[in-house]
């Protein structure tokens, strides 16, 4: 068992001291605020004195300061009473400074680790295994005690499932501001938006929220050194300023602000034309009866189970194939094309793949699924001949904005095509086991006789 001495017992100090208590260790305490109930609580020696903690002979002593103050507690330890073989570690979170700090200011008889436990105060409570505990032998003696000690403290965090990582502290530092640092600055970020939750949340979606509470969890002087005491950090902030403006750029470079308008306002005016002339269910026509019967008469040319669906999917990618896994599995008929060439994925899904749009069309699909990318969509649509597709065929989109499909379909398409615009809420990672209990948004944006399309409701 090791005798070691906690400089700084605040939030870190307190919840390593718990865990080094807790495995037999003896835990000796010291810090310029005072917590000496905290630590009786723990059973937990205190000292308020340095002076009175280097008297009781700590084979290691643990610097959980603050970065901004290291040095002025360093220079308040009366660091010639330690005897030769202490091993004083710092548990800074940015390592080249404290590196270069605790080779100025030590005696060169004192053993130096400096060490970066890569989980908080809030997981590091709860336990370590798992979590990565980053390390440099600075100066360890060539003497069998020395280089001993040092891995009997290494060993705690081994022995507790800290998966040991061994380098320069110059590489702590990059790793840190491509890792920790980033990952504060977008919390704090978020932070300022002051995201809400909403009903239908995506799992991406409170990743980020978990995000903002984990990040808000730490003090803004945390988040401040690491940014004034690692020069990487300087680097990855311009980089994220650089990717933003580029990204900012990007997005208003597609951006045609004629075409968006007369793209909106035209649509707008289609709508409410439609609502006009068919003020009897919503500005939808009412369709006859002998046009339903005359639809379920073709379909049932092609397959016998009238309860299934013919559906088409356009753009077989990544999210088109996952939806046509559940689609199949409830036993719908699934038709599909694409610009790429997906004929091989699709046959060995159950997939009718379809290279060209008119022998699509020919097919007569009652619902045509869109999965293109927004920004294709509009030129798939126009690519299409829908004079050749059945008047009450089903037109649904799954892109993740409503308005511009909702309005472009409504521009774009027949009256007598019906219109509903979706965002399933979910994608293939997180849809992978199940789609139960998952969010699914729709907009029944022109619809005629819903009743035959009620199965698109629930996936």
């Amino acid at each position: 068992m090791l005798k070691i001495a906690i400089i700084g017992f605040g939030n870190l100090g307190q919840s390593l001291a718990k865990t080094f208590s807790h495995l037999g260790h003896i835990v000796l305490a010291h810090s310029r605020c005072e917590h000496s109930k905290m630590a009786q609580d723990l059973g937990i020696s205190y000292f308020s004195n340095p002076q009175e903690l280097c008297e009781q002979n700590p084979q290691v002593i643990l610097l959980c300061t603050s970065i901004i103050s290291t040095e002025s507690v360093l220079k308040s330890l009366p660091l010639q009473s330690l005897t030769h073989d202490t091993l004083l570690v710092d548990m800074l979170p940015v390592k080249e400074f404290s590196k270069a700090l605790l080779l100025k200011m030590l005696p060169s008889n004192l053993a130096v680790v400096c060490t970066n436990p890569m989980f908080g105060v809030e997981r590091g409570k709860h336990e370590w295994n798992g979590s990565f505990l980053v390390y440099e032998k600075v100066r360890i003696g060539s003497d069998s005690v020395g280089i001993s000690l040092c891995d009997n403290f290494l060993n705690i965090f081994e022995k507790e499932g800290c998966r040991m990582v061994e380098v320069s502290c110059s590489v702590q530092d990059k790793y840190v501001a491509g890792s920790q640092f980033i990952t504060h600055t977008v919390g704090r970020v978020l932070e300022k938006l002051t995201l809400e939750w909403t009903p239908i949340n995506t799992k991406g979606y409170e990743t980020l929220l978990d995000l903002v509470d984990n990040t808000a969890g730490d003090s803004f002087d945390l988040y401040c050194e690491l940014f004034m005491y690692n020069k990487n950090a300087f680097e990855m902030f311009d980089r994220l300023d650089l990717a933003f403006g580029t990204l900012k750029k990007q997005l208003f470079g597609h951006l045609h602000d004629i075409v968006r308008k007369q793209l909106f306002d035209s649509a707008e005016k289609v709508h409410a034309e439609y609502m006009v002339c068919n003020p009897s269910h919503n500005g939808a026509a009412l369709r006859s009866h002998s046009q339903v019967l005359n639809q379920k008469a073709h379909i049932s040319e092609h397959y016998d189970d009238k309860s299934m669906l013919k559906i088409a999917i356009v753009g077989f990618g990544n999210f088109g194939q996952f939806l046509a896994k559940t689609i199949i599995r409830q036993g719908h008929k699934v038709l599909a094309y694409s610009r790429s060439d997906y004929y091989d994925v699709a046959q060995e899904m159950g997939v009718i793949y379809l290279s060209d749009v008119e022998a699509l069309c020919e097919e007569h699909p009652e619902v045509m699924l869109f999965c293109t990318s927004i920004l294709s969509t509009e030129k798939v649509l126009r690519s299409f001949p829908v004079q050749r597709l059945m008047r009450n065929t089903l037109f649904v989109d799954v892109l993740s904005v409503k308005e511009f499909p909702r309005n472009l379909f409504l521009q774009k398409l027949p009256l007598d095509f019906d219109i509903l615009c979706t965002h399933p809420m979910f994608g293939p990672e997180s849809g992978k086991n199940g789609w139960n209990a998952l969010p699914f948004v729709y907009d029944k944006s022109m619809i005629g006789m819903q009743q035959g399309h009620n199965s698109l409701r629930t996936p």
